[in-house]
């Protein structure tokens, strides 16, 4: 190398975060080793639950490669989305290792490791808008009840499926005390009274592939956005919907920014791709067009 160029980028490197749930077990081990010989990837490893180290982590490595292929959960994925916004020569990848992989059902990744790491190798990438709050991107955001189950769940120890059942008993009695807030989307008031629950995403997928928003896309420019304002026992119907895929009652509000404010100044709790990120009486969200490159069976 002569004195003054760069190094050129490596073709691509995994990051595994054994933290997540998953991340141990045989199929997400096989997809890791395949992926690594069909991409001539690099391995890099580490265990944690904490975002600041991982985006520590990421920002230390990412800038060596052209693919970046994300092992963990929705959370790890979403510290990735940060650590490579910007980077148009980067190309983001999945293999999911976490309990919700809410993200494996927008972008229809195969379970099998050999038909995953092929969709890898193929790299069929396309632009995503990103929703960003609080200085983070992130697929998906909720308000109110699921940020204080997510927070119950992180807790625990994030304990897979007995972990999420024990943190969403726990948060059975939050229901009674809903969140009295003002949704604006655009300027417009859309919501002025109680709410559950306030869902702003790109993708019309929760964790498990509840459909819990509709008629969200990855490549619209702008946010879908719903309000779920209860009480108690609507609330179980419209979760009904989402396990049967079927439309909510809660419309769908096509939006590029939104604020969501306390009526009350009661802290509203937020979660960015399943991770509680804070509690604050007002909240500013707005779409972030074609923030990474993400590969998917498009």
């Amino acid at each position: 190398m002569t004195a003054g160029t760069q190094p050129q980028p490596r073709p691509a490197a995994i990051f595994v975060n054994e933290g997540a749930g998953s991340a141990h077990s045989a199929r997400v081990r096989t997809a890791v080793s395949l992926a690594r010989r069909a991409l001539d990837a690099d391995l890099h490893v580490i265990e944690t639950r904490s975002v600041e180290e991982l985006r520590a982590f990421l920002d230390e490595r990412v800038g060596a490669y052209r693919t970046v292929v994300m092992v963990g959960g929705d959370g790890s994925l979403g510290v990735a989305y940060n650590a490579v916004a910007g980077r148009p020569d980067v190309t983001l990848g999945y293999i999911p290792a976490g309990f919700g992989n809410a993200t494996a059902h927008l972008l229809q990744l195969p379970r099998h490791p050999a038909a995953l790491v092929g969709l890898l190798a193929r790299g069929e990438a396309k632009p995503v808008d990103l929703v960003a709050i609080d200085g983070r991107l992130a697929l998906f955001a909720g308000a109110g009840w699921d940020a204080a189950v997510a927070l119950r769940y992180a807790a625990g120890g994030a304990r897979r499926l007995r972990g999420w059942a024990r943190a969403v008993a726990a948060s059975l009695p939050d229901l009674a005390h809903r969140h009295q807030v003002r949704v604006v989307a655009d300027g417009a008031v859309v919501h002025d009274g109680p709410m559950i629950l306030t869902v702003a995403s790109t993708t019309p997928f929760y964790g498990r592939g509840l459909l819990v928003n509709p008629g969200a896309r990855p490549d619209a420019g702008r946010l879908m956005v719903r309000v779920y304002p209860g009480p108690a026992p609507r609330m179980a119907l419209e979760v009904a919907r989402w396990a049967s895929h079927r439309t909510p009652a809660a419309r769908g509000i096509p939006a590029t920014t939104l604020t969501i404010t306390s009526n009350d100044a009661r802290p509203i709790p937020v979660q960015a791709d399943g991770d509680h990120i804070g509690e604050r009486p007002e909240w500013h969200l707005e779409v972030r067009p074609a923030a990474v490159r993400l590969i998917g069976k498009w």
